[in-house]
């Protein structure tokens, strides 16, 4: 087993309190949105003095098994985060694997640098997505279907409301908020600023009077265009599913959905990618336009993950991907005495959430690669567990959260 250090990233939309707290350190001015674990080249998790992606090329058949590297090649197949909105995110979604190859070739022929911040596709793979909850977690989640949206227009005065009672009344499901979202982004559009900004105070009056159908969405909306104001997102939003994950609640986004964080603590897990085509509510690039061409405009209910139980102490939680899986053990007062096999195989990334917890694998013939059979981790720390370490066991007290290969 390795130790691991996450690659940090300071996005503003992050936390100055949620990270460091996990990890145990002090709040700080300077904000911390992100933790990866994983092997992308983007955000390289160290284990000691190497990457671990160095770690797994040493000898990749024993790092991630056979039948994953066959599958995937020489490389971790999933990419695990911690992350920390405490602002929200852009909207976006994420490609197919199809629509990624094809723009990042697109992209590689204008030669654009793979680190521009005009760059959208970073690699040619999906990035369906996994957010399980540490905290009270808050997101944007899909469409809402029209017949819900046009309901929370009622008191609502001004062009935007106007034209969004018009065109959700007279359109199919899915070509009319294509059409309505295209309209919304389109920068030769009547839409200004100043209409949006009007939308947002048409919102925020609703609220003050006590009037409104929906107050969490007026709220929202309030805020966001405090935070951007005369953004289309902002309308964009209004139209959207609101989703609030209790701890320990998950739910998977597939290529394709539009979503937007807003806030909480969560530890998130995907296909081995960067790929975001985003499309508001950012200082970032914008791909509106593309944003538009591969987005799922059906009006479908948020995906939310129901676990199973592998074990008595794990829930596992699984999503139509080859790529990942997610559990989570828990080790209570009853438990801690004892040591308990954690369910999984091939090569996992564990991160503690609570407490303190010894663990131990049953094969070390290989620890000049991948350490000592043997660890204790505490709240806040990870570990990679190759593929030929195979069967784990947990002791003390806490949690831990595993993502591997299903």
């Amino acid at each position: 087993m390795l130790l691991l250090t996450g690659f940090q990233k300071s996005d503003l939309w992050g936390s100055t309190t949620a990270v460091q707290e996990l990890l145990g350190s002090s709040s700080s001015r300077s904000p911390i949105s992100e933790v990866w674990f994983g092997s992308h080249a983007d955000g390289p998790t160290t284990a000691g003095v190497a990457s671990l992606a160095e770690v797994i090329t040493r000898d990749p058949k024993l790092a991630l098994g056979k039948g994953v590297t066959y599958s995937f090649g020489a490389q971790l197949p999933f990419l695990a985060k911690i992350i920390a909105p405490a602002e929200a995110l852009s909207l976006q979604v994420h490609p197919t694997k199809e629509i990624a190859r094809e723009g990042f070739l697109r992209e590689e022929s204008l030669r654009i640098p793979r680190d521009s911040p005009m760059r959208t596709y970073k690699d040619m793979n999906h990035k369906p997505e996994m957010i399980y909850a540490l905290t009270d977690y808050e997101a944007l989640i899909g469409f809402r279907v029209p017949r819900k949206a046009r309901e929370l227009l009622e008191g609502l005065d001004g062009q935007i409301a106007e034209f969004l009672r018009r065109r959700l009344q007279l359109s199919t499901v899915r070509g009319g908020l294509r059409s309505l979202i295209a309209w919304l982004f389109d920068p030769d559009t009547t839409l200004t600023a100043n209409a949006i900004d009007e939308f947002a105070s048409a919102c925020a009056h609703r609220l003050e009077a006590g009037n409104s159908p929906s107050p969490r969405t007026d709220r929202l909306i309030e805020k966001l265009a405090l935070q951007y104001p005369g953004d289309p997102g902002v309308v964009v939003a209004f139209l959207m599913n609101p989703v609030s994950l209790q701890p320990g609640e998950v739910a998977y986004i597939p290529p394709r959905q539009i979503h937007s964080y807003q806030s909480g603590l969560g530890i998130e897990i995907m296909a081995t990618s960067d790929n975001v085509v985003r499309a508001g509510l950012t200082h970032k690039h914008v791909d509106a336009t593309q944003l538009v061409e591969i987005a799922e405009f059906s009006a479908l209910p948020p995906i939310r993950l129901a676990p199973e139980h592998p074990a008595p102490a794990t829930d596992r939680f699984l999503a139509p991907v080859q790529e990942f899986e997610l559990s989570v053990t828990t080790l209570g007062a009853r438990e801690a005495g004892a040591a308990i096999v954690v369910p999984g195989e091939g090569p996992r990334i564990l991160i503690a959430t609570d407490g303190e917890l010894e663990l131990q694998v049953s094969d070390t013939a290989h620890s000049d690669l991948f350490g000592p059979g043997k660890v204790t981790v505490r709240r806040g720390e990870a570990v990679f567990i190759a593929a030929t370490e195979r069967v784990l066991t947990a002791r003390g007290y806490g949690q831990i959260v595993q993502c591997a290969v299903p």
